[in-house]
Formats: C-alpha cells, structure tokens, sequence
C-alpha cells in the first residue's frame, strides 16, 4: 500500500502524434510544486513506480521511494504504462503500420502526460534500458521541457546482436501463438532474455552445476530460476505487448547530435545488450553536454536494478547538480 502524499493515478489522450487516438495512462506521486521527475524503466516496467493502493510495488526499490534516492516527498515522480504494452495505455495507430510503436510515439505520450498535469519543464528525466531509449528521443524532440538528461543502459540505437537476439524471442512467440500455446512461448522467451541481461560471472557465482535428481532425472537450478521468471513474466504481460515493445527497442534511432540539455549516460562494463562502447559512441555525438559514467559490475544489462548503492549515487549527484543559465 502507498502512503505518498499526493499520489494521483489517470490516463490522458495522445493527440498531435502519429499515436494519434491513443491514451497513455500515468501515475503522479509528491507535491505538485515539486521539482518534476519523469521515471522509467524495461519493458516490462509500469507507471507504479513508487506502488499503488492495491499493494503493486514499485519496480525500482532502493532507487525511488520514501527514503530513497528519487524521493516522493522531495520530487514529484510521474510515471507512465507504455503505449502498446501490457499495461492500462492503449494506442490507435493507423495504417500498414497499425502495429508499429516507437520510441518517438512513446516520448510524445509522455509530453502529453506533462501537458496534462501542467508541467512546463522537467526538472529531470531519469531512464533506464527502454525508459533510457524513450528519453534520449524525448531530449531529442522535446529539448525545452527538459532540465537534465540521466540514462541508464541505453544509446541511441540497438545494437545488432542485441536485436538478433529479440527477434529470436518473437520467433518463439509467433510459433508459440501458431500452435495454440501462447504463454508457453512467451514464457520460453522471457527465460531467453533472462540469460541476455546478466552475466556468465553473474551465473557462475548463482547456481551450482550439479544437479538434482527427481524420479531418474536431472533438474539443474538455473533452470529452476529461469522456469519461475517465465511464470512470472506471463501472469503480467501478453504475446501482443511482448511482440510490440520487442520490436521498439530494435527500431529505436535518435540523432544524439540533437540532445542539447544536459546529458549523463551510465554504462556497464559487463552489458552485452548496451555495450560501454556503443554507449560511448553515443556521448561523443553530444553536443558539448554530455558525459560518461562507467560502472564495473557482475550484472550486466540488470545492473540498474541491482546496483542500487551506485545508481543512487549517481541519481543523487545529477539531480542535485546546478545547471549554468
């Protein structure tokens, strides 16, 4: 349960975009005079950043909270279901490309989410993975309702190894969906992609090797693991959402020379799925706004979730920054 002050659920339409017909549905958490900060995560994060009346926890404990880093009672934190997930947004796209959903398409719901609430400018955009994808083109599109720029795990495009690797994933669905066993495929796919986002350092370190044996057969504890991240993924997402936001990661494309507001970009080490030096050929197209911040760590692309001493610190720092002009 919540107890944050001021916490306000809702859904606004998406008007003036190629999302036009759509309805983007956001949560609102801490004085409404405090400085604005737009949260997001994964694909599979919600707009409950900071949880809801019916018990949903937030998807960034240790990061956003009372207490924590990115502080309710101190900034008002606004979160968003992304359009064509599996949340309560929804989005009426027109044409041959009625399916399609972008990261621009996500951006401009997220502008109309702050035209909404009578936000003129954020005092910061805090995104992580896709969130982080989301809000490069945000800074890109929409510069003057922008303070500052903090991206986790992101760049400005998809690498192709990573997008090989999604298009395995939706392969496995489709298939899934063509045999009458949907959830089946889905949760095969998310196991995949849990093996994407950490480490063999990660694994290693995790679950032993031998085996345990149940009526003549070998059950590994891995599997275990990634056998319960299936179920789990599968009690709150669909093959449609999956399909559509896979997708978005892949065709994400942001020109970074157009990024004008201050920008901090954290890498990984250890992500496979966002390398340091993608990362890094990102921030050299910034306009003199930019920097690096590389962070050695076990739990590649999962870092941001798991890193939490770190990430705070480092959400702490920017947020806190004065900003010359």
């Amino acid at each position: 349960m919540i107890s944050v002050e001021g916490a306000r659920f809702g859904t606004v339409d998406v008007a003036g975009s190629s999302a036009d017909g759509g309805r983007v549905a956001y949560a609102s958490y801490g004085p409404e005079d405090a400085p604005a900060v737009m949260v997001l995560g994964g694909i599979s994060a919600h707009r409950f950043v900071c949880g809801d009346e019916d018990g949903t926890p937030g998807w960034w404990p240790g990061v956003v909270g009372p207490g924590a880093p990115l502080d309710p009672r101190t900034y008002r934190i606004i979160g968003v279901d992304y359009i064509g997930g599996a949340g309560a947004s929804s989005v009426s796209l027109h044409g041959p490309e009625a399916s399609v959903v972008t990261t621009d398409n996500q951006a401009d719901a997220a502008k109309a989410v702050l035209d909404h609430l009578g936000i003129e400018k954020l005092h910061a955009w805090v995104g992580a993975s896709y969130g982080g994808m989301v809000g490069l083109v945000f800074g890109a599109r929409h510069s003057d309702r922008l303070a500052r720029l903090l991206v986790f795990c992101a760049a400005h495009r998809s690498h192709p190894m990573a997008t090989g690797l999604r298009g395995l994933q939706r392969r496995i669905v489709e298939l899934a969906v063509d045999a009458g066993r949907e959830l089946e495929g889905l949760a095969l796919a998310r196991q995949l992609a849990m093996t994407t986002y950490s480490t063999p350092e990660e694994f290693e370190k995790r679950f032993v090797s031998i085996p345990t044996w149940e009526e003549g057969s070998p059950h590994f504890a891995v599997e275990k693991y990634l056998k319960v991240q299936g179920e789990r993924f599968i009690q709150c997402f669909d093959g449609r959402a999956f399909a559509v936001l896979s997708e978005s990661l892949d065709l994400h494309d942001v020109d970074p020379a157009l990024i004008r507001m201050p920008t901090t970009v954290v890498s990984v080490d250890s992500d496979t799925l966002v390398p340091p030096w993608l990362v890094a050929e990102m921030a050299r197209r910034l306009p003199g706004t930019g920097r690096t911040i590389r962070v050695t760590s076990n739990f590649g692309h999962d870092a941001f979730l798991k890193e939490r001493t770190v990430v705070g610190r480092v959400i702490r720092h920017v947020l806190a920054e004065e900003i010359p002009g």
